[in-house]
């Protein structure tokens, strides 16, 4: 970014050096990341020919799954370390370099010149409640889309209540960092989307149990699947899929 950087952009930077952050790291046997991915993918159409722009890739959690789906992830991160840990996690799953290139950016300047577009899809997972202002960000990210290309994030619903007990009992999560879980809304994104000359796509509402529960006892992923089709349950389903088209 150019200048000084923001107060909002120095402390998220803080908050990856602060500590381990454990739940954001990458793992090849991680169902819950998987799941996310593959019902974005599912829903969105990518598949192995298209180009990927991620969004706040981090460490590469759901990078990694990515990777599987499409031809070419560009990850980026305002975190040096995190994206160190993905490129590490990259090498020792056998993935090609060329496949998963790096960049240490702030999305939201829109001069940043190694973020080759255009792209296929722009994706982000729990992102947008990070940024300060997303309704600019998508404005500076949509003209990175090919005619007819799409955009799609996942982030909690805040209508969930179980959010809340996460950020109060994990010891990796900030109320800071995390407070704008708690005021985005998915008409809101639809307005920002609107507002960056996108078309919205309909929200798709799934999940229902924490990752701990998903990745140590199996069978709730059976009872999940059945759960997310029940009628009348999905305005609590704890995540949402945003997502929307470019003009063709």
């Amino acid at each position: 970014m150019n200048g000084d950087p923001s107060p909002h952009l120095e402390r998220q930077r803080r908050f990856y050096r602060s500590r381990g952050h454990q739940h954001l790291q990458a793992h090849v046997d991680d169902y819950y990341s998987a799941k996310l991915v593959e019902t974005l993918v599912r829903e969105c159409g990518i598949d192995p020919e298209h180009r990927v722009l991620e969004v706040g890739a981090g460490f590469g959690r759901f990078t990694l799954h990515l990777l599987r789906h499409c031809r070419e992830v560009v990850a980026v991160d305002l975190s040096a370390r995190a994206l160190e840990a993905l490129e590490e996690t990259c090498r020792a799953a056998g993935i090609p370099g060329d496949r998963c290139l790096t960049v240490e950016a702030d999305v939201d300047d829109p001069n940043v010149e190694a973020l080759k577009g255009p792209f296929d899809f722009v994706v982000g997972f729990y992102v947008l409640h990070h940024l300060a202002d997303y309704a600019a960000t998508l404005c500076h990210l949509a003209p990175k889309l090919v005619p007819g290309g799409r955009t799609a994030f996942i982030e909690p619903n805040r209508r969930n209540p179980l959010f809340l007990a996460q950020v109060a009992f994990c010891a990796d999560m900030d109320w800071k960092e995390e407070k704008g879980m708690f005021q985005l809304s998915a008409a809101g994104v639809e307005r920002a989307f609107a507002g960056a000359g996108l078309r919205s796509r309909p929200t798709h509402r799934f999940g229902f149990f924490p990752p701990p529960v998903l990745q140590h006892w199996p069978p709730s992923r059976a009872i999940e699947n059945r759960l997310e089709h029940l009628p009348g349950l999905g305005w609590v389903l704890p995540l949402l899929l945003l997502s929307a088209e470019a003009p063709s």
